[in-house]
């Protein structure tokens, strides 16, 4: 034993202080129990539900010893308080079987991550009252459900001590990591050890100095020692040194820790548990803490091979294991875990169906498509809760797999069937009611294609963005239904269109019929009207005839004037005469010549009486022409008004015409599917267009004739009244030359030319500088308005209105 004193004892690593704020609320729970009167252990269902909730990685420390050496005290400073598990100074064990705290202390792995430690306090592996094989049992299961296992003993290291983990032996023999192992070989022992925890040896009221020559050793190198088999031969000797082989091969992760006394007075000692701290030793006090660092550091998430184990699988194990020894069997590792892994994967598959339905949203609209992006997106979540809790092998994994999406694509083939069945009952409740809209609308009166139009591309908006119309029968559904009773509404509604038309058509041509037999009349008043200005001209002609010989009696009356005025001078020179020669002879031709002067005043008098009596006549006549000149003017005006009215009725007309033309046009872009009739209103608006072009070019022509001869007969007027003034002025001057005669002033002019009647030959007018306008202006002023006529009704170009003018020209 002398080989350890020369190591030194190496220092404890730090180890970050737990969170032990959620573990202070916590209770101890009966974990594993034995029924006495079954022979038979239990799991605590308390303990088993804790142990479910906890969901992340969890690691485990078991505490194990004999009894009454203070194993719940270490559980209670790792959970930081005074009182948790029960401790108690009697020599009767307070703790049966195995005994974890509820609530799990918080920590963290050196990478980072959470984890939850539990904490597990087992029964007294030497109670008075156990057996063998309980002892062993208890041990094993401590063993197999721990990620640290602590041994805990008063004392030093000794043969004692060994035999009592002789348990490590026996539990070789009860444990199997396969069903097909061999029985206690070393290849067993060897594969045990990879699923056995850390293994920590306290030592309690430890006094011994580890020193070798003075220096001081570790209590690792003091455990390694003391693990060192020992020389000789015989049974004795082998069966210690089975114990240490079997330690060393069952924990290769081993470690060891001293703890001085914690107090000196027996009476405390017994009362350590609810002493506080500070009333301990101070080595003792450092020592438990470095004890506690060195514990969390050491308990890391408990592991079967690769695989970390939660809370739902510790449970499963230690579920595994006690059914194991309850049938008589030995506890086997991998059968163990096959079974967890079994049980985890059908919770992992319950959960997956629960994340498919949480994650799939039935508010998705009922499209196909959308239906199986969301199925596929359920699934990922299913997927993912599915990996986070399945474990073992691929078969395993693969069968609960395969039945929880079996699951889930039954439940969503069921969802998919009621989903696209609403979607496609809401379409037909949208189309039927649009259907019935539209056959509605299309038997109102003055409802148009374009109404029908609108309507229905209303319609179509509020049917694509309606989150009720969906599924893959929305369109089909709506180019089949709606699309027929569209067409057939448009058809209604054309065909009664197509007859209002008709009924328009046949107005319009009765108007336009109306409105020729009114030109017609027209054109009859006008030709009646030139007769009249004919006539007038004729009666202005006699008025001119009469005013012609006036002037010639004027004239006479003048001359004879003339006549009577030289006499009466001459009469007057025989007067002033006789006046000188003799005063009597004088009176008396005074007298006579005085009575001759009277005479030839009365003679004169009697004459102005009959100019002016002429005058009278002829002021009369002109005062008759001048009453004719403005019933003409009134027949003009008439005239006009009837041609205004007869365009006002083309124009009506024509804006007929042109709304069928938008109505044809409406139609054309509407009704494209319906070929047929598409042809049959083409060919109709193509005759009506041509109608109304024959139609307005009769107009155009007509309202040119009426133009010009509007304009003749204005010009005509026109010159009826500077002759009927011209004559007027004639006869005003005839009676002043009258009233002149007296005075010897005839005011006759014989020398002058009538520039009215004749034309100069050197100023005649030039046919081809003169506009078709202005030869019809000639024309009509010159008397030949029935030729000019007759080339306007010819529609003759302007050639030929040249041709007649230099005719009339010529002749």
């Amino acid at each position: 034993m002398a080989s350890w004193f020369g190591r030194r004892a190496a220092p404890a690593p730090q180890a970050p202080a737990p969170d032990t704020r959620g573990a202070a609320t916590g209770v101890p729970l009966e974990l594993i129990s034995y029924d006495q009167n079954t022979g038979q252990f239990r799991l605590g269902e308390q303990a088993i539900r804790a142990l479910q909730q906890t969901r992340g990685p969890v690691g485990v420390v078991a505490v194990c010893g004999r009894a009454r050496q203070g194993k719940s005290f270490i559980l209670n400073q790792l959970l930081g308080r005074s009182g948790g598990f029960v401790v108690a100074p009697t020599h009767r064990p307070c703790t049966k079987g195995l005994w974890m705290w509820s609530a799990p202390v918080e920590r963290r792995s050196p990478d980072g991550s959470k984890y939850s430690l539990v904490l597990l306090d087992t029964e007294g592996i030497d109670a008075y009252d156990q057996t063998g094989q309980y002892s062993t049992q208890i041990f094993s299961l401590a063993v197999l459900l721990s990620s640290l296992f602590v041994f805990n003993q008063m004392g030093g290291i000794d043969e004692a001590a060994l035999d009592r983990l002789s348990l490590v032996t026996e539990m070789t023999k009860h444990v199997r990591v396969r069903a097909a192992g061999s029985s206690g070989g070393e290849e067993d022992s060897a594969e045990l050890a990879t699923f056995t925890p850390a293994f920590l040896w306290l030592l309690r009221d430890f006094y011994l100095r580890l020193e070798e020559e003075g220096r001081q050793v570790s209590p690792r190198d003091y455990l390694e020692t003391a693990l060192q088999p020992l020389q000789g031969t015989g049974r004795a000797v082998e069966s210690k040194n089975q114990i240490r082989e079997s330690i060393k091969a069952l924990f290769p992760d081993r470690d060891c820790f001293t703890l001085v006394r914690p107090v000196t007075d027996e009476e405390q000692l017994a009362e350590l548990d609810s002493m506080p701290t500070a009333s301990m030793r101070p080595e003792f006090r450092d020592g438990l803490q470095r004890l506690t660092h060195l514990i969390f550091s050491k308990a890391q998430p408990k592991r079967l091979g690769s695989q970390i184990l939660n809370g739902p699988m510790l449970a499963g194990l230690a579920q595994a294991y006690v059914d194991a020894i309850n049938n008589g069997a030995v506890p086997t590792i991998a059968t163990a875990w096959q079974g967890v892994a079994e049980s985890e994967s059908r919770r992992a598959g319950d959960a997956a169906c629960a994340a498919y339905a949480a994650a799939f949203s039935e508010d998705v609209p009922s499209e196909e498509a959308a239906l199986v992006a969301e199925h596929q997106h359920a699934l990922l979540a299913a997927k993912q809760a599915f990996d986070e809790i399945a474990i073992g092998d691929e078969g395993v994994r693969r069968a609960n797999e395969q039945r929880w999406r079996d699951s889930c694509e039954s439940r969503f083939q069921q969802l998919q069937d009621r989903k696209l069945a609403q979607a496609a009952a809401a379409c037909e409740k949208l189309l039927n009611d649009a259907t019935m809209q539209l056959a509605a609308m299309a038997r109102g009166d003055g409802v148009t294609v374009e109404q029908l139009q609108q309507a229905a591309a209303a319609f179509k908006a509020e049917y694509a963005a309606s989150p009720a119309a969906s599924g893959p029968t929305k369109w089909p559904r709506f180019t089949e239904l709606f699309n027929e009773a569209y067409l057939g509404a448009v058809r209604d509604v054309t065909s009664r269109q197509e007859e209002r038309r008709r009924v328009e058509a046949a107005a319009a041509a009765q108007a336009a019929e109306v409105a020729a037999l009114r030109a017609q009349q027209a054109e009859q008043r006008m030709a009646s009207a030139e007769a009249e200005g004919a006539q007038l001209r004729a009666r202005l002609a006699d008025v001119e005839g009469q005013l012609r010989e006036a002037q010639v009696a004027l004239e006479r009356e003048r001359a004879a004037a003339a006549a009577a005025a030289t006499r009466l001078a001459r009469l007057e020179q025989q007067v002033q005469h006789l006046e000188q020669s003799k005063e009597a002879e004088g009176r008396n031709l005074t007298q006579q010549a005085q009575a001759a002067l009277r005479a030839a005043h009365a003679t004169n008098e009697a004459q102005a009486a009959q100019l002016r009596g002429a005058q009278e006549q002829s002021e009369r006549v002109a005062a008759d022409a001048q009453q004719r000149l403005a019933a003409a003017e009134a027949e003009v005006q008439s005239l006009r008004q009837q041609l205004a009215a007869g365009g006002a009725a083309a124009q009506d007309w024509s804006g007929r015409v042109a709304a069928l033309e938008a109505d044809q046009q409406a139609l054309q872009g509407s009704v494209q599917l319906l070929r047929n009739e598409k042809r049959e209103l083409q060919r109709s608006r193509e005759g009506l267009e041509t109608q109304l072009a024959q139609l307005r070019q009769q107009m155009q022509v007509r309202e040119g004739d009426w133009a010009a001869q509007l304009r003749a007969k204005e010009e005509e007027a026109r010159l009826a009244a500077q002759q009927a003034a011209a004559a007027h002025a004639a006869t005003v001057a005839y009676a002043a030359a009258a009233v002149a005669v007296a005075d010897g002033d005839t005011g006759m002019d014989d020398g002058g030319d009538d520039d009215d009647n004749f034309e100069d030959p050197e100023n005649m007018p030039d046919p081809k500088k003169m506009t078709m306008a202005q030869i019809k202006d000639w024309l009509m002023e010159h008397g030949h308005e029935k030729a000019a006529w007759d080339l306007a009704q010819k529609r003759s170009k302007k050639a030929e209105y040249e041709a007649l003018m230099r005719q009339v020209l010529g002749a």
